[in-house]
């Protein structure tokens, strides 16, 4: 049995953007680095690993039946997303996220989606969009929260292989890390029905050529973090604790 296949049922992902019009099903498992990844992140989110505290590697690697290689690369991958420091000698400390960085990178995200969606707009084909727009509305009619996760995130990797810029998918891959683990919208109360109506606006104006109100619909703030009130004044990170995220769900992923 393969790395992967040993944690792929103690571990979720968010599988990676790709280029293209159709869902290429075979590149969607991810790999045991990714899932060491989104294990420590579900480690931290939880309270289990606390901010200061040593990440116990081979611990780690021992709980999920994997070598120290991909727990190695999944801590160098935490180090640059700002989960976890670094320190030569010493090893890598959880950082954690506070509730400006976590804001910041949904703001962030939502602009890139943004531009994808103005890319699109200005070079789909009327085929592509209709392709789009079936997604779409499967996407609107689901009521599961696994289904509308699957089929959310279909609509973003068909949206960013249609605005056909490597530059682009790139960046997506980079900054489409899912802050919180597991299904988000199985977890946020109203999270799908945000959404859709989110999702409504921005494919009104895929469908009309409008690329800058496609862009708009992403990149407003309210769209692009999953947070209804202000940060608090303590600026408490997640991880020091356990989580303390609620409200309204991230726009442009999960």
């Amino acid at each position: 049995m393969s790395q992967e296949t040993a944690i792929a049922s103690r571990v979720s992902t968010l599988p990676e953007p790709y280029e293209g019009d159709e869902t290429p099903h075979g590149l969607l498992r991810p790999t045991s680095t990714q899932q060491v990844a989104d294990y420590i992140r579900r480690q931290i989110f939880e309270g289990n690993l606390k901010v200061g505290e040593r990440v116990p590697q081979d611990e780690i690697a021992a709980d999920l039946g994997v070598s120290r290689a991909p727990v190695r690369e999944a801590i160098i991958a935490l180090d640059r997303e700002g989960w976890v420091m670094i320190q030569p000698h010493r090893g890598a400390f959880v950082i954690g996220l506070d509730e400006n960085s976590t804001r910041d990178h949904y703001e962030l995200l939502g602009r890139v989606y943004g531009y994808a969606a103005l890319r699109t707009a200005e070079r789909a084909s009327a085929e592509q969009i209709a392709a789009l727009a079936a997604v779409h509305r499967s996407l609107q009619a689901a009521t599961d929260p696994h289904e509308f996760s699957e089929l959310n995130l279909e609509f973003m990797r068909r949206l960013v292989g249609i605005a056909a810029s490597r530059r682009v998918s790139s960046t997506v891959r980079l900054m489409a890390v899912s802050i919180v683990p597991g299904d988000f919208f199985a977890g946020v109360p109203d999270a799908i029905r945000i959404h859709k109506r989110h999702l409504r606006s921005v494919m009104k104006a895929l469908k009309a050529g409008d690329g800058e109100s496609a862009r708009a619909s992403y990149s407003r703030s309210d769209h692009g973090h999953p947070f209804s009130a202000p940060p608090s004044p303590s600026g408490r990170f997640i991880g020091e604790g356990g989580s303390r995220l609620r409200g309204r769900p991230p726009g442009p992923c999960q």
